[in-house]
């Protein structure tokens, strides 16, 4: 007759063992939710008809993924580089540049990728312009350097000390990120993503399998004669 005599030391491995692997699939389920979310608010703003950016936003989360419009002049005499940006697997920067609206209040313009090569190329549309494009927030991670403003190296767009530096005032809350351009036209417009992978639930599936598997494979060791 088997039985089953486990030592304490490996039953407390074990429990621990489960304990973190179910603790991974249920951080998975909580990232599949989240990004389900996320898609589902990608589709609902950029399906609807562009519209002009408010001169006040309240709530800059409800506006992020909007197409919009505004008008105005940009502020050549403050471009940012936010760098490392990759684009077909080639190094650069994202372009940004303060934009004085007519109606009012400056926003911060993600005008598109550039390299160091083609900086030269860049195109510098003056007088009062229309624009259209897409609403983003800024991120950081932990990951993130910091920024070095007296140095002008930017690794993600501070917008209050991106306005600090530019010297201007009433800055939107928000990135407006214009659309694609056309071929040979720099920066090359429509940094936007939208095609966000969302494979959570096959993550989930696996950490929970593995956390089974640990429970059997620790009851196969320690059944005896």
């Amino acid at each position: 007759m088997k039985k089953f005599r486990p030592p304490l030391p490996a039953v407390v491995v074990s429990l621990i063992t489960f304990a973190f692997l179910a603790h991974l699939g249920v951080w998975q389920l909580h990232r599949l939710q989240w990004k389900t979310a996320l898609l589902n608010k990608i589709h609902t703003n950029m399906a609807a008809a562009p519209a002009p950016l408010p001169e006040k936003i309240a709530h800059p989360e409800k506006w992020e993924y909007r197409r919009v419009t505004m008008t105005g002049t940009f502020v050549y005499q403050h471009n940012f580089l936010v760098m490392p940006r990759t684009w077909h697997g080639q190094n650069g920067f994202y372009m940004m540049t303060p934009f004085q609206r007519i109606s009012g209040g400056t926003v911060i313009v993600n005008r598109g990728w550039v390299s160091q090569e083609t900086l030269a190329k860049v195109e510098q549309p003056h007088g009062i312009v229309e624009l259209q494009g897409i609403i983003t927030l800024p991120h950081k991670t932990s990951f993130t350097p910091q920024n070095l403003p007296e140095k002008n190296q930017w690794f993600w767009p501070d917008l209050a000390a991106m306005a600090k530096a530019a010297h201007v005032t009433d800055v939107a809350p928000v990135i407006f990120t214009l659309g694609k351009t056309k071929p040979g036209v720099y920066p090359i417009g429509g940094m936007v993503r939208t095609d966000f992978p969302n494979h959570h639930l096959q993550y989930a599936i696996f950490w929970f399998l593995m956390a089974l598997a640990s429970q059997v494979a620790f009851f196969l060791r320690f059944r005896q004669e």
